[in-house]
């Protein structure tokens, strides 16, 4: 385990003066990924009413056949490290970013039975998990899927009822999400703080920025997670040929950390260009024409989607890419569930200029104005205004 301390005192009318610890799971890599960028952001945010620190926990190398999937495997140390930090630094409230950290939450709780807690659920973690399980088999067999794998299902629910439990309040980055974990059936303080626009795409100026010309089509993600794989194959395999033939010089540009030796092959076969681990995604975007997002699985909201309208790229995306983000399809991005729609939005938009500004400026507007950072700040200072009754602040 390791810390961090940048501790902010900020009176705020109406909110006093609170101390926060925030856990979060460390990766390794240390490269920046969608939990990454919410983690921080959380931090910031709460920065702003509190005395704030944060708490790194490693996972454990070995495996542990008793935890959920959804559970990551912490060591003794690490965890008995983090509450003689509490026992020390006496905070007020602490919020662990993830179900992952569920071992430390349950220890966390039986020793300080009064200790306001906040769970972060980046996703709901059991559907999630449910979701990219069920992706592997093909549609017809998903049934047979769900009844072999209905243990492992039952564990990961458990997991993410039980954090719920312990919890003094859960926060989620969706209203769908809310309503599932409100459905569990846990009477807890529940608050919808929403994904944030990564701060690089703010420095944008404030009116619509230029777009690219060219007929780049461009996927952004972890090209390690299961979903992003899905819909890059999609993509490769199945869409692109199809706007080929309606506009024979779109090429295909896919984007992000981790790919795998086959996912890379496919996409070489295919004649699309590859940029793993970029450093700067403000070029890239720059560049592209339009964003193309025929994600099928997956929980949350999408961070793709958000980078994307906040830099002037328009948006081609299933209804699950844009879950939970309040979208309207036709004004702030196009709609396309099928291949055939998505090579005929896709072409719209390349052949279309007029369209393509009407896209930009509307898909810009709204996520600033929904997701920026004084939006954001308002949401966490409300769910933070609910917490304190409860934990005595």
């Amino acid at each position: 385990m390791y810390a961090t301390s940048d501790a902010r005192r900020v009176e705020c009318q109406g909110l006093g003066l609170m101390s926060y610890l925030q856990v979060e799971l460390s990766e390794g890599d240390r490269k920046t990924s969608g939990g990454e960028i919410r983690n921080n952001a959380n931090y910031r945010d709460v920065s702003a009413f509190a005395s704030a620190n944060r708490i790194f926990i490693a996972r454990t190398t070995r495996r542990d056949k008793s935890l959920p999937a959804t559970v990551s495997p912490l060591a003794e140390d690490e965890i008995s490290a983090l509450i003689e930090r509490i026992e020390r630094d006496r905070p007020q409230a602490i919020i662990f970013e993830g179900v992952g950290l569920l071992s430390a939450i349950e220890r966390v709780r039986a020793r300080f039975a009064d200790l306001a807690i906040i769970v972060d659920f980046h996703n709901v973690e059991s559907r999630l998990y449910r979701d990219i399980r069920l992706s592997r088999w093909p549609r017809w067999l998903r049934p047979l899927g769900a009844l072999l794998a209905v243990r492992r299902f039952r564990k990961a629910e458990a997991a993410d009822r039980k954090a719920v439990r312990l919890a003094t309040a859960v926060w989620t980055c969706s209203q769908q999400d809310l309503d599932l974990v409100a459905g569990m059936g846990e009477k807890r303080q529940l608050a919808l703080v929403p994904n944030p626009i990564p701060a690089w795409c703010l420095e944008a100026p404030a009116s619509a920025p230029a777009f690219s010309p060219g007929n780049e089509v461009l996927f952004v993600g972890h090209l390690g997670y299961a979903p992003n794989k899905l819909a890059v194959r999609e993509l490769s395999a199945r869409i692109m040929p199809k706007l080929v033939g309606l506009v024979p010089d779109a090429r295909l540009h896919v984007c992000g950390r981790s790919p795998g030796g086959k996912l890379a092959r496919l996409l070489e076969e295919g004649g699309a260009r590859l940029t793993a681990d970029p450093a700067d995604l403000r070029p890239i975007y720059a560049a592209a024409a339009v964003a193309a997002i025929p994600l099928r699985q997956g929980s949350g909201t999408r961070l793709k989607v958000l980078e994307a309208l906040a830099t002037g790229c328009p948006v081609v995306a299933t209804q699950k890419a844009v879950e939970g983000l309040g979208l309207k399809a036709g004004q702030h991005y196009l709609a396309a569930e099928t291949v055939d729609d998505f090579a005929r939005q896709l072409a719209q938009v390349l052949k279309n200029p007029a369209l393509k500004k009407r896209l930009v400026e509307e898909g810009r507007s709204f996520v600033l104005a929904q997701y920026g950072s004084s939006a954001r700040q308002k949401a966490v200072r409300s769910a933070l205004q609910e917490l304190i009754p409860a934990s005595g602040l």
